[in-house]
Order: C-alpha cells, then structure tokens, then sequence
C-alpha cells in the first residue's frame, strides 16, 4: 500500500512539472500596423502608433524610442499604442519596442526625414533717420539652421543692389522716404522678406547714430578682438568710447564716421559679457549701445550658458549661448532626452521645445555628447480668451494658447431665456489659437460657452462670455 501511495505521488509530481514547462511563455509580443505621420515637418507634432498584443504571459511594456531616446507612450482602446514628438529637422530613426511578463521582446523600426518647415531668420540693422549725401551703412543677418540660406537679395527703392559680407554702404541724395526689402531663400525654398524704411533729410535735423556694423561673436581671453562701430551726428563726433569688461578704448572723429576697435580682452571668466559704445557728438549728446558677447577664460576653449528663462507657454524657445572658437561644432539639444529644435544665429542660439506643465531638464549637446544640463519648471497655465473681434463675415476667438476641436458642439450661444444656437465644427475654422465662424450665427446678444475645445494637453476648455460687450470694438 505505501508502495502504491508513493508511486501515485510521484507521478503527480511528474504530470505537474510538465504541465508547467507546456504554459511557459516563449512567444514575443505581436506588432502590427506601425505607421508614421504622413506629414513630416519640423516642430510640429509627427504621430506614431502601433497595435500590439501577447496572447501569453501578458505585456508589461510598450514604448516608442525616436533615436534612441523614449517618447512617452499612451495605450488607447486594447492594443493601439501611440506616442507623439515635436519633429526636428533632419533623418531620424524611430523604433517601438514591446517586452512581455516573460522577458519575451518585439521590436519594429522605420527611418525617415523631416523637412524644414520654419522660413529662414532675416536680420537687419540700419537708422531710421539719415542725413542728405551722408553715408551709412545697413547690416544683413540671415540664417537658417535647417535647410541653410540659399540665397540673400537687398532692394533698396525697387532696385536691386549687391551684399558684400553682410553690409551695404549706401548714400541717398534727396530728401524722402526710401524702401529697403531683405528676402531670404532657405534650402527648401521657403522664404521671408522684410521690408524697412529710412527717412533721408536735411542734415542739421537727423539725430545723433550708432551701429555695431561688425563684432566679434566669442572671444578669448588675453587675444585681441576687433570691433567695427559706425557712428554719425550733424553736430560733428566728439569722440567715441568702446568697453570690454575692464578694458576701454577712446577714438577721435574720422571723415567716414566708422571707426575700428582692437581691443586685448583681460582675464574674465567663462560668460556673457557687454561690448558697450558710447559716442558723444559735438554738443555733448550721448548714444549708448550694447551687444553681447561669449567670452572663454584662457584654460578654456568651449562653454554653453542659459540665461533664466520662463516656461509659461506650450511652446517655448530657451535661450542659450554657445560659446567656442571652432566654427564645425554641431550643436544639438534635448528637453528630457528627447531630441528638440535649435535655431538662432551662433553663438545666440534658442532650443524650441512642446511642454507639459511639470519639472524638465535641458540638455545642450555638442558634436552629439551633451555638454550642459540645465534644470527648469513649466507652469503653464489655464487657456483664457485673448480676445474676441468681428469683421462683416465673422466672429474671432482668440485663445491664450493654441487650441483644437476634439467634439460637437464646439460652442453653444445663450440669449438668456431657453432659446440656444449649436456651433458645430462643420462652421468653425481653426488656426492656431484664433476660432472663427460666420457672424450671421451670432445672436444680437448672448453668451458664448465653449464645449468642444481643448488645448494641445487634451485638457477641456470650459469658458464663458458675453457678447457683444467682449468684442473688441
């Protein structure tokens, strides 16, 4: 008998390790139907998704990776899996990655390229007012850190005129106001053109003028750095003054008002510094004006600094400065690991990044390692009416940040007693964060409650106002 009990627990035994090693999971998850955003644009929002399902021990984690860095990921309904980024310009690689309870993994990646989406940057400086048969300069700036600039033209009273390393030097001989259009070609063929006007008149009439015409962006301390000011008054130039820090430099009146500075930069610390001008003309009258510079200490050769900043906005450009003497440094960023925009004109340049409200890092990187970490807060906050304005056709709603329709009726506009008019989002027209519809929808009086909006948070936007004493007259 004790023969038999032990021969029966053994064979128990035996049929329940088996049974266990036939239910041991061994099948990666499933992904199916990866897609990509059809538009690929940089900053704005490039969408990934992607179902996927394990019928074994169960998923304990989907996250989509763009270049190596995870996108927070959100499962909507059983299997669909998706994550959204601000797109950067340029080739990425996106990978989604599932893992089971088992340790079991499935991995699906794409490649693909994100066009420049932002025309390039015009900068021009130039004085408002000139005098008659006087020379002057005008200084043009254009970049564009995406696509490149490929090409500047400059028409100054609808004739075109040649840019020389960024300056013109021009004279008018009559009295009026003159023209001067910068346009800008960027590498995709996006264009920005800004148009300026100068008043030339009599000379004893003009103000005293000061321009930083060319300047040096980063600096080393103990070398030399040149500086080139153009500086004009009627009542003839007393002398000109241009600081560095602790040195100085003093320079008397010349015939073609520009005046060149060499100055010997002392021993400072990595920073951002003032180059500052000072002309006093013939009379005693004062013009100051100011540039920043980068500035590296002698034992140093490249340096990052961010200046405080605030977040209060969905999207938000950081400042940062990129200090270094090398002009090939490859300058990129992140906001919590996650690859995000540059732009600007070195060393001045700005991260552009999409927020939630809460706490983030800003990482600089430079030739691909990050280089400076920089900790900030977003505090973004509730979507408030801006304003409401009307033309003969419609009626404007201008938000505090940009806002989408996510459902039927977007608004519901109230006469006071039970009388109510439905706006659905078949009559709505939505750019950014202006709403409009036709204004022949609009009661002669009411209020107007939001019900199908929300900002780019998912969060609702319930607001109420009357009409018409909110619109702007």
């Amino acid at each position: 008998m004790k023969k038999i009990v032990f021969f029966f627990s053994v064979a128990v035994v035996a049929l329940s390790l088996t049974s266990c090693m036939l239910i041991r999971d061994n099948m990666p998850p499933v992904i199916t139907n990866f897609t990509t955003s059809s538009t690929l644009l940089s900053r704005t929002n490039i969408s990934f998704s992607a179902d996927v399902i394990d019928t074994g021990s169960g998923l304990s984690k989907v996250v989509f990776e763009i270049d190596g860095s995870p996108l927070p990921t959100s499962q909507k309904g059983t299997s669909l899996y998706v994550a959204n980024w601000y797109g950067v310009y340029g080739s990425h690689k996106v990978v989604v990655l599932a893992e089971d309870r088992a340790g079991n993994l499935s991995e699906k990646k794409d490649s693909f390229f994100v066009a420049d989406s932002t025309p390039p940057i015009v900068e021009v400086s130039l004085p408002k007012t000139v005098a008659v048969g006087v020379r002057f300069p005008i200084t043009v700036k254009a970049y564009d850190l995406q696509s490149g600039v490929k090409s500047v033209s400059v028409t100054i009273d609808g004739e075109k005129v040649p840019l020389i390393s960024n300056n013109i030097d021009w004279i008018f001989t009559n009295v009026g106001t003159h023209k001067i259009s910068v346009t800008a070609v960027n590498g995709r063929g996006l264009v920005t053109t800004r148009t300026f006007e100068i008043n030339s008149i009599n000379a004893r009439k003009v103000p005293p003028y000061v321009q930083f015409v060319k300047w040096p962006g980063v600096v080393k301390s103990g070398k030399n750095a040149t500086f080139t000011v153009y500086a004009y008054s009627p009542n003839g130039i007393g002398k000109v003054y241009l600081s560095f820090d602790k040195s100085k430099r003093i320079s008397l009146p010349n015939a073609n008002n520009v005046y060149n500075f060499v100055i010997k930069i002392p021993n400072v610390s990595n920073g951002v510094y003032q180059a500052t001008c000072t002309v006093v003309d013939g009379v005693g009258i004062k013009k100051t004006i100011h540039e920043s510079i980068v500035a590296l200490s002698k034992d140093s050769t490249v340096d990052v600094m961010v200046p405080k900043f605030s977040a209060k906005s969905v999207i938000v450009k950081i400042p940062f400065f990129a200090g270094t003497l090398s002009t090939s440094v490859r300058i990129s960023a992140l906001v919590d690991g996650i690859p995000v925009s540059v732009g600007g004109s070195f060393p001045k340049m700005f991260a552009v990044a999409q927020l939630k409200p809460g706490e983030h890092t800003l990482g600089i990187a430079l030739n691909g390692k990050v280089f400076k970490t920089v900790n900030f807060s977003s505090k973004i906050t509730p979507v408030k009416v801006v304003r409401v304005s009307k033309t003969s056709t419609e009626i404007t709603i201008e938000f505090s940040n940009r806002v989408e329709i996510y459902a039927n009726p977007v608004f519901v506009l109230s006469t006071g007693g039970t009388s109510t008019v439905l706006i659905d989002k078949k009559d709505v027209v939505v750019n950014g964060k202006k709403v409009s519809f036709p204004l022949s929808m609009l009661p002669a009086s009411c209020v107007i409650r939001t019900t199908g909006l929300r900002d780019l948070y998912g969060r609702v936007i319930k607001i109420s106002f009357d009409i018409p004493t909110s619109v702007n007259k």
